[in-house]
C-alpha cells in the first residue's frame, strides 16, 4: 500500500516538481558530498507512467535510498527498451545508484554509454535534450568525486548550455550551483562566491514561486558550505517565506531544517533548536522528522539539557522502531546515528525513565537489514559504530574484528569518511593491545584519509556531523602523543620525531583550514637549514598528560623534550601570563613568564648556544598563540633580550626571502576618528606621517579610507608593504575578525578579494602587512587563529600585530622606530631583529620598559 501511494505521487507531479525534489533529495540526501543533482525526467502522461513502471519504482527505491534494488528495477528497465534516448535514460540512472553503491567504474561506464547513445541521435527533441543535460550533469558529479573539478566544471557548463537551449530554469540553476561547487573544489573561492551572488539575483526574480522554493534552498546549502552564513541565512528564510505562502510543509520543513543547521554553525544553539522543533512539527513524515531530532538530539547534548535530551531519546527510539519495517540508507543511518549518539552521552546522563535500549541488538539488525539491501556503505558504518560499542564493553576481540570488517568494507568503496574513522579506532583499540607501531600505522593512514578529504571537511551534511575539536584534531595529536612515547625507556628515534613534526604541522594547516571553511592552503614542506641557518624552530606541543617540545636546528637532529604536566595546567599558566601582562601588574607576570621559559627554553639553552641561534621561531599550538613569547624570563632577562623572536603557523607555509632584496614603497591607511562605536585614535596620523617621511608611501586617512578606495589603490599599485592603523579584532570565528574602515569593517574574506586584485596582476605578494592597533579578542582560546588567517588572506609573507589593544601613543613611538630600523641603509636588518631592536629601545626606556607595552607586538610569517 506504501508503494502505491508513493507511486500514486509521481503520478501527479509536474516537470517542475519532479526537479525541484531532484535538487532537494540531492542537496539533503545521505553521503551526498556535493550539491549535484540527481535528476529525473518526470513522465508526460498517465500512459506513460503505466508503460515506464520499472523506471517509477527505481525513481522511488532511489529515493528511499535502496539503491541496488533501484539498480536491479532499472537494469530489467534497460532490457525492455527499444529507442536511443530510454535506454540512455535508463543508464544515466544506473550511474546514479551505481555510484551511490561505490561503484565508481561501473557508474562511469552506464554513463558513458549513456552519452554514447544520446550522441547517435541527430534529431534533439526538448525530452532528449533533457536526458543529455542531466547525463551531463551526472558525469560531472562522477568527475568531481573523483577528484576532476576542473573537468566536472566544463561538463557542468555544457550542461547549463543544453538546459538553456532547452529554456529549462531549474536545470540552468541546478548546473550553475554544481559549478560553484567545482569551483570552492579547486580553491577558486572567489569566482565560486560571485557566481552564487549572479544566482541569487536571478532566483529573486524567478516568477515560478515553486521553482524558487526549491531553488533558493538549494543555494542557501551551498552559501552555507561556503561560509556565508548571513547571506545563506537570508536566502533560506525567502525560501521558506514563499513555501508557507504556498502552504507547502514538507517544503517549509526542509528549510527549517537548513536554517536550524546553519544557525548552529553560526553558533546560536538557542535558536538552532527552536528551528529543528518547527522543522519537526512541520513534516508529517516520519523519517525527515527522525533525522531532524537526531541533529537537535546532538545539540541538546552540546549544551547539556539533559532532561530534553531524555525525552527526546524516548520519541526517536519510538521512531526508529516505526521505520525498522521500512529498510533504507536513510533509515539504517537514523538507526546508526542514533546508537552512535547514545554511545556518545556521558557517563550516568542516560535517565533511568529513558527505554532500556540494547544497541548491539539495534546495530546488528541494522547490519543484517544493509546487507539485504546490498548497501556496503551502511554497512560499514554500522559495523564500525558496533566495534566502538564493544570497545566501550571493553571486548577487545570483538571489537578489533567488527572495526576491520568496518575498514574493509570502506576501503572497498573508497570512502575516506569512513577509513579514517574505522583506521583511528582501529589504532586505538592497537594501543590497548600494547602494538605500538601497529598502532602507529593505523593512525598514519588515518591521516592521510584525512589529508584526502581536505576538500570536503568543509562540507556539513545529515551523513556526517564534523567537528574539528572533537573529531578531526584528536586524530593528529593522538599520533604525536604515540610517537613521541619513548618505549621501555628508550630514546625516541629521529624516524618518529620526524613524523611526530610533520604530523603537528599538518595539524597547524588542518585547523587553518578549518578556521576558513576552506581547504586553501597549498604548504610545501621548508627545511629551516634553507631559510636561515642561524634560527632554531620550536614546536610546543600540548597533550592531554603532559607539554613536549621538539626543536629543529639547521643541519642538526631534532631535540626533543618532555614537561609532565596537564593540558589544563598549561592553559591556567598561559592565561595568567597573559593577564598580568596586559594589565601592567607590577611583577605577578614574572612567576609564569619564568615557568613558560622553563618548559620551553631551559632544556634547549646549551645547544642554542653551541649552535649560534639567533633566532627563535615558535610553531606555537593551541593557547600558546595568544602569549608573546618575548616576554619569556630566565629569571634575569626577557627572552627578547637575548634572541630575535618569530611565529608561523608553520614552515610548510613559509616563502622565503629577505627584505632588503625589494623597494619599501608603502600603502599606509588609518582612523583617527571614532567610528562604529570604537575610540578615537589621537596618534594615528602621527604615525601615518612618520611613514611618509620615510618611506615611499600613498596615505589614505580617515575619509579616505574606505572599502572602495583601499580596493582601488591595491588594484592600481604594487606595494610590497601595507599598513594598516585602525581598530580591528582577531578572533577564532571568521564572522568576527576584521579591520575598521571608515565606512565600516572590512571582513577576512573581503581583504582576500581586495589583495587578490594584486596578487594577480603583479607576481609579488605583500612582502609585510602591518596591523598597529588590532587585539585579540578577550576570552577567545584560539582568537590568534584570526590573526594568521589575516596575514594568509593577505597574501602577506609577514606580519607585524599586536595581541592586545596598546596605548596609541605608545604604538606609534614602537612603530616609528620600527620603521626606522628597517630603513637603514648603512646596516640592514631582517624584520625579526627590526622588530627586537624596537623592543629593547621600549624596554630601555623609562616610560614603555613593562611588558604591556612593548610585548604584544610579534612577527607572523616569514622573518627574514
Amino acid at each position: 500500500m506504501w508503494h502505491s501511494r508513493k507511486t500514486r505521487k509521481f503520478d501527479w507531479l509536474s516537470r517542475s516538481q519532479y526537479l525541484a525534489i531532484a535538487i532537494l533529495s540531492c542537496l539533503l540526501a545521505v553521503a551526498t558530498p556535493s550539491v549535484a543533482q540527481d535528476n529525473f525526467v518526470a513522465p508526460q502522461t498517465q500512459a506513460q507512467v503505466a508503460q515506464n513502471d520499472l523506471l517509477t519504482q527505481g525513481r522511488i527505491a532511489y529515493q528511499l535510498g535502496k539503491y541496488a534494488e533501484a539498480t536491479q528495477t532499472w537494469q530489467q528497465a534497460e532490457r525492455s527498451q527499444t529507442s536511443h534516448s530510454d535506454r540512455a535514460l535508463v543508464f544515466n540512472y544506473l550511474a546514479l545508484s551505481s555510484q551511490k553503491q561505490g561503484n565508481w567504474q561501473q557508474a562511469k561506464q552506464y554513463i558513458d554509454q549513456s552519452l554514447a547513445l544520446l550522441t547517435e541521435t541527430s534529431d534533439y527533441h526538448d525530452r532528449e535534450q533533457n536526458i543529455y543535460a542531466q547525463a551531463l550533469n551526472t558525469r560531472g558529479r562522477l568527475e568531481l568525486a573523483m577528484g576532476q573539478p576542473e573537468t566536472a566544471l566544463a561538463t557542468w557548463k555544457q550542461a547549463e548550455t543544453i538546459y538553456q537551449q532547452a529554456q529549462d530554469e531549474l536545470g540552468t540553476i541546478g548546473s550553475r550551483i554544481n559549478q560553484a561547487q567545482a569551483l570552492q573544489t579547486m580553491g577558486l573561492y572567489r569566482r565560486s562566491q560571485k557566481l552564487l551572488e549572479q544566482i541569487n539575483q536571478e532566483l529573486n526574480q524567478q516568477s515560478d514561486p515553486t521553482l524558487k522554493v526549491a531553488g533558493l534552498r538549494s543555494l542557501g546549502h551551498a552559501l552555507r558550505v561556503t561560509g556565508d552564513l548571513d547571506l545563506a541565512q537570508k536566502v533560506l528564510q525567502q525560501s521558506l517565506t514563499i513555501s508557507q505562502q504556498l502552504n507547502l510543509p514538507e517544503e517549509s520543513s526542509a528549510t527549517l531544517f537548513s536554517l536550524a543547521n546553519t544557525a548552529r554553525v553560526l553558533p546560536d544553539p538557542k535558536k538552532a533548536i527552536a528551528l529543528y522543533r518547527q522543522a519537526a512539527t512541520s513534516t508529517t513524515q516520519l523519517l525527515p522528522k527522525t533525522e531532524i531530532q537526531l541533529n537537535q538530539l546532538d545539540l541538546l547534548v552540546e549544551t547539556n539539557q539533559w532532561q530534553l535530551v531524555n525525552n527526546s531519546i524516548v520519541e526517536i527510539h519510538q521512531n526508529i522502531d516505526q521505520l525498522s519495517s521500512q529498510p533504507s540508507r536513510r533509515s539504517l543511518y537514523a538507526e546508526v546515528n542514533f546508537a552512535q549518539s547514545l554511545l556518545d552521552l556521558p557517563p550516568g546522563q542516560l535517565s533511568q525513565a529513558s527505554p532500556k535500549i540494547e544497541l548491539e541488538t539495534l546495530l546488528l539488525n541494522t547490519i543484517t537489514k544493509a546487507q539485504q539491501l546490498a548497501d556496503t556503505k551502511a554497512e560499514s558504518y554500522a559495523l564500525g559504530v558496533l566495534g566502538k560499542l564493544y570497545q566501550k564493553q571493553q571486548q577487545n576481540s570483538k571489537a578489533l574484528t567488527s572495526t576491520k570488517k568496518a575498514l574493509l568494507l570502506a576501503q572497498n568503496i573508497a570512502d575516506n569518511r569512513l577509513k579514517y574513522q574505522w583506521q583511528w579506532q582501529l589504532g586505538k583499540l592497537q594501543i590497548n593491545q600494547g602494538k605500538r607501531q601497529d598502532a602507529i600505522a593505523s593512525y598514519s593512514e588515518a591521516i592521510n584519509s584525512l589529508e584526502a578529504l581536505r576538500n570536503d571537511l568543509i562540507v556539513t551534511n545529515l551523513d556526517y556531523q564534523f567537528s574539528f575539536r572533537n573529531s578531526i584534531e584528536p586524530v593528529y595529536r593522538e599520533l604525536v602523543s604515540l610517537l613521541l612515547e619513548s618505549p621501555a625507556s628508550e630514546e625516541v628515534t629521529q624516524k618518529d620525531l620526524l613524523q611526530a613534526r610533520q604530523t603537528i604541522e599538518a595539524l597547524q594547516l588542518a585547523e587553518l583550514n578549518d578556521y576558513f571553511r576552506e581547504a586553501c592552503l597549498d604548504a610545501q614542506p621548508t627545511d629551516v637549514d634553507k631559510i636561515d641557518r642561524q634560527a632554531a624552530v620550536i614546536y610546543p606541543i600540548i597533550l592531554g598528560d603532559r607539554l613536549e617540545v621538539i626543536v629543529a636546528f639547521p643541519g642538526k637532529s631534532l631535540r626533543h623534550y618532555t614537561t609532565q604536566i596537564s593540558a589544563a595546567q598549561v592553559s591556567e599558566t598561559i592565561e595568567k601570563l597573559r593577564q598580568t601582562v596586559a594589565i601592567r601588574s607590577r611583577r605577578q607576570f614574572y612567576q609564569p613568564a619564568q615557568e613558560i621559559y622553563q618548559w620551553l627554553i631551559r632544556p634547549a639553552l646549551a645547544d642554542l648556544e653551541q649552535y649560534k641561534i639567533e633566532t627563535l621561531v615558535f610553531v606555537p599550538d593551541g593557547v600558546f598563540r595568544n602569549i608573546p613569547m618575548a616576554v619569556l624570563h630566565d629569571g634575569e632577562h626577557y627572552l627578547i633580550e637575548k634572541y630575535n623572536v618569530a611565529l608561523t603557523p608553520g614552515l610548510e607555509l613559509l616563502a622565503p626571502r629577505p627584505l632588503e632584496q625589494l623597494e619599501m614603497k608603502t600603502l599606509a591607511m588609518g582612523l583617527t576618528e571614532a567610528r562604529d562605536g570604537f575610540a578615537a585614535l589621537d596618534y594615528v596620523q602621527v604615525e601615518l606621517e612618520d611613514i611618509q617621511d620615510r618611506l615611499d608611501s600613498t596615505v589614505l586617512l580617515n575619509g579616505e579610507f574606505t572599502q572602495e578606495s583601499f580596493t582601488s589603490k591595491v588594484k592600481s599599485a604594487e606595494y610590497p608593504i601595507v599598513h594598516v592603523a585602525t581598530h580591528g579584532q582577531f578572533s577564532s570565528l571568521l564572522e568576527e575578525t576584521f579591520l575598521l574602515a571608515w565606512d565600516g569593517r572590512i571582513a577576512i574574506n573581503q581583504l582576500n578579494q581586495i589583495f587578490q586584485q594584486q596578487n594577480f596582476q603583479q607576481q609579488e605578494a605583500i612582502e609585510l602587512l602591518v596591523l598597529s592597533a588590532c587585539e585579540t579578542a578577550v576570552g577567545d582560546d584560539r582568537a590568534a587563529l584570526g590573526l594568521a588567517g589575516m596575514a594568509i588572506k593577505a597574501g602577506a609573507k609577514s606580519t607585524v600585530a599586536t595581541l592586545w589593544s596598546v596605548n596609541d601613543k605608545a604604538t606609534a613611538t614602537a612603530i616609528a622606530n620600527f620603521y626606522q630600523k628597517l630603513t637603514r641603509s648603512n646596516q640592514p636588518v631582517s624584520k625579526a631583529q627590526a622588530l627586537r631592536q624596537t623592543q629593547l629601545d621600549l624596554i630601555s626606556s623609562q616610560q614603555y620598559s613593562h611588558p604591556f607595552y612593548w610585548a604584544p607586538f610579534i612577527l607572523v610569517g616569514n622573518w627574514l
